[in-house]
Order: structure tokens, then C-alpha cells, then sequence
């Protein structure tokens, strides 16, 4: 009788295993898409602090974007975490986030405006989708957009390619007259030699090698060269876009994962988590945050930039239609 007990026991525990990986996915553990560089290290350190199994899959932007859209109603993920709320938009519209998971933070008024109404995504804090980086010994380098949209040897990453470039390109269009209006400047910019490559470090090696002389890059990465290199200098233009990173949890995942995600979303907030993140080597830490604490000690005072925030409920989407001419007209 021992042994058909335990069979049946073994019997039960697999039949278990199976109902939770057909309930769940990809069985107990938590599963999260991530384009945010920090992801694998507050991941690790989420499971280590409450002992519960967490999978972290790192792409980029637009690969996650892709992923996630492919998968629609039936998600192999619980939470995503990457920049651009443009796509966090695009993603809600398609009933695709959990509503009611943002955690109540005493978040800073920049913050505050850019949470959703309706609660999809969490911002958990925010970069400048393009700042001018060019060579301290260049002369006459242009620092404003207009004069940057109309030189020679711009480069840029391919908003269909990377995530933060697409709220970069709203942002540009935005500027000359929206959409379609604005296609007029990125024609000019075509005309003047604009290199438009995969992402930002491929922006940056054309930079280092020459191939171009100013680079419109993300914040992070153009901070993070003009501090390895003094020979590099970063200028912040006004207005500068914001560039959002966003966290939410799958709309079409058991409750019990749902709230599991959440719970992830709440760790993400923490200060000391954030407070963690600023002092890590890299790019990664050149982040400001968007509740009172903590401060960000390595960076301009968010305060006296002039931000703009191109409105998600507009461009996210329009998305597959902007970089899609962008591919089709821009990148021929």
C-alpha cells in the first residue's frame, strides 16, 4: 500500500505542477520583459529579498514592444519594465496592462504628471530621450534643434529598432508642426547626410569615428561618454523630451500572478532600490526620479531643464504608422 500511496502522491504533485504551468505559463516563478539595463540586478536582488523564483528576459525596446504585442491575450510574461510610455500607451490600448497596480508614492510633480489616468504603468523614473553630444573642439557645433535639425552629419538611432528613440522622434515632429507637418524637417535633416543607425552606442561609434559630427542620443549614454572622455560635450537642449521608463503587469495573467507582478512594481519603487540604482557603475544610474525620495546627486536639477513630454495618448498610437515611414522614407 506504501508504494501506491506514494505513486499517487507523485501522481497528484505532477497533475499540480502541470494545472500551475497551464494557469501560469511558465510555472511559479515570475517572468519579467525587460529593455532596462538595470533589470537582471534589482530582479536578483527582488528574489533574493523574498525568496521567490523571478525570471528576467532582456531585449530591447522594440524587440519587447514586438514580443509583448505577438503575444497579445495569452502572455508568457507578468510584468514589463522598459522606456517609452508612448508603447505603454499603445500596449493599454489593446487590453493588454493590468488597471489598478500602481502603488500610491509620494511622487514628485514631474512624476505625478506623467502617471496615467487610468493607472496601466507605473514611471519608474525618467531620462531625456535625445541630448547633443559632439566633439569639445568642434567648431561652431550647433546647440539648439533648429540649427542641430538643419546641419550636416546628424546622427540618430532608428526609432523602429529602439525603444527610446521613437518619443526622440515625436518629440522632433512635434517641434515642426506634429504629424504629418514635422516629416518636412526629417526630410532636411535626410538632405544635410543623416545617419541613422540600430541604436544609441552605434550613434555613438559613428560619432567617435568621425562619420558624423553631432550625435542625438539618449541622456544616459551621451552622460555617460562625455564623462569617460573630456574630449566630448553634452548639451542639453530646450526643450529636452522626456523619456519615461514604465513598469506594468499583464492584463491577462491569474490574480495570483497579477498581484505578485505588483508586488514587484512596489519593490521597484523603493528608495533604498532607487537609491541602489544611482550609486551602480555605468550609464545605467544617470536616471532622475519621480518621487521625493531619494535625490539624484549626479545630475542637473530636473527643475532647470526645460522639459517636454510629447503626450502619449497622441503618439503611442500612432507608433506603427510614424516608424513606419520613417523605415519606408527616412531609412531607404
Amino acid at each position: 500500500m506504501t508504494g501506491v500511496r506514494v505513486a499517487a502522491a507523485a501522481l497528484l504533485l505532477l497533475v499540480l505542477w502541470c494545472l500551475a504551468s497551464l494557469a501560469g505559463g511558465r510555472g511559479p516563478g515570475l517572468v519579467i520583459y525587460s529593455s532596462v539595463g538595470a533589470a537582471p540586478a534589482v530582479v536578483a536582488a527582488y528574489a533574493r529579498e523574498t525568496g521567490r523564483p523571478a525570471t528576467v528576459l532582456v531585449m530591447s525596446g522594440g524587440m519587447l514592444l514586438a514580443r509583448v504585442s505577438a503575444e497579445a491575450h495569452h502572455p508568457r510574461w507578468d510584468a514589463v519594465w522598459f522606456e517609452g510610455d508612448d508603447g505603454a500607451v499603445a500596449l493599454d490600448r489593446t487590453g493588454l496592462l493590468a488597471h489598478g497596480m500602481v502603488p500610491d508614492l509620494d511622487w514628485t510633480p514631474t512624476g505625478r504628471d506623467l502617471l496615467p489616468a487610468d493607472g496601466s504603468y507605473e514611471v519608474t523614473g525618467f531620462t531625456l530621450a535625445g541630448v547633443f553630444l559632439s566633439r569639445r573642439d568642434q567648431a561652431h557645433a550647433p546647440r539648439n534643434w533648429r540649427d542641430v535639425m538643419g546641419a550636416a552629419r546628424v546622427g540618430m538611432a532608428n526609432p523602429a529598432l529602439s525603444g527610446p528613440a521613437y518619443p526622440l522622434l515625436a518629440g522632433m515632429l512635434a517641434l515642426n508642426g506634429g504629424w504629418p507637418a514635422g516629416r518636412a524637417a526629417l526630410r532636411q535633416m535626410v538632405a544635410g547626410g543623416l545617419l541613422v543607425g540600430p541604436s544609441n552606442p552605434s550613434v555613438l561609434m559613428a560619432l567617435r569615428a568621425g562619420r558624423i559630427g553631432i550625435a542625438i542620443v539618449q541622456s544616459t549614454a551621451a552622460m555617460a561618454l562625455a564623462r569617460a572622455n573630456p574630449d566630448y560635450v553634452v548639451d542639453i537642449p530646450s526643450p529636452a523630451f522626456v523619456l519615461a521608463a514604465v513598469a506594468a503587469v499583464a492584463a491577462d495573467r491569474p490574480s495570483g500572478r497579477r498581484q505578485e507582478a505588483a508586488s514587484f512594481l512596489r519593490f521597484i519603487m523603493r528608495p533604498d532600490i532607487q537609491s541602489w540604482r544611482m550609486r551602480q557603475p555605468g550609464a545605467e544610474r544617470l536616471f532622475w526620479p519621480v518621487t521625493t525620495r531619494p535625490a539624484q546627486p549626479d545630475l542637473p536639477d530636473a527643475g532647470a531643464i526645460a522639459l517636454s513630454h510629447p503626450d502619449p495618448e497622441v503618439w503611442g498610437p500612432r507608433q506603427a504608422e510614424v516608424t513606419g515611414w520613417f523605415q519606408q522614407e527616412i531609412m531607404r
